[in-house]
């Protein structure tokens, strides 16, 4: 058994912890399912589990022992979390960002229980610059679906006479897989939320229409 300093101890968890906080603030700000104590929670546990791996299952003095085996099983254990915040709305499928971050924060964490703080710092900040990379670059080929509830199956041919005599919209998709259980979907490309507001209400003076929701891309 390996005997680490309590201090190093206290750093691993508070390292890990706080990288996982930080980046479950990036999720939970655009009210994803999994945010701050998520994050900081799987990090945490990965690094507990990672310190467990190094000063339980290897001797450095007989050179025995399998300090891997842990490690292994929480790279494969995390998807179970990740799958849960995967959800596929119409056409569209959400949270997949977040499974990802989910997986990278435990990635960090067991970085920071190895005792690799540098490269736990750098995986991080990497992360971060990843994620909010995404709010520019998605103005380069931004989508907005529109999902329209109807309460019953009339007035569907008015709702897409509406939508393509409106010379401001580029209609990219229209999903009517779930038009049995009254839902239609419309996804816009490159569309201002000015627009999107526009064309809301005339779908609503539309008498069949219940709600209309909007679906957008993180």
């Amino acid at each position: 058994m390996i005997l680490l300093p309590f201090n190093e101890i206290i750093l691993k968890i508070f390292f890990s912890s706080l990288s996982g906080a930080v980046i479950g603030y990036n999720r939970e700000k655009i009210n994803r399912p999994a945010g701050i104590r998520t994050h900081a929670l799987l990090s945490l546990g990965a690094c507990i589990l990672t310190i467990i791996s190094i000063i339980s299952f290897y001797d450095p003095v007989n050179k025995i022992g399998d300090p891997g085996r842990i490690a292994a099983q929480i790279v494969s254990g995390i998807g179970f979390l990740g799958a849960g915040t995967i959800l596929k709305n119409g056409n569209k499928v959400k949270g997949l960002t977040t499974a990802a971050t989910l997986w990278v924060s435990a990635s960090i964490g067991m970085t920071f229980g190895a005792g690799e703080y540098y490269i736990g710092f750098i995986s991080l900040v990497a992360t971060l610059i990843i994620l909010y990379v995404n709010k520019f670059s998605k103005h380069l080929n931004d989508e907005i679906t529109l999902e329209i509830v109807l309460k019953g199956k009339n007035n569907i041919d008015k709702i897409i006479s509406v939508i393509e005599n409106n010379e401001s919209l580029i209609l990219k998709n229209i999903d009517f897989s779930q038009k049995d259980e009254g839902i239609l979907y419309f996804t816009f490309k490159n569309i201002s939320n000015r627009y999107i507001s526009e064309l809301e209400k005339k779908l609503l003076y539309i008498d069949n229409i219940e709600n209309i929701n909007l679906i957008e891309d993180n």
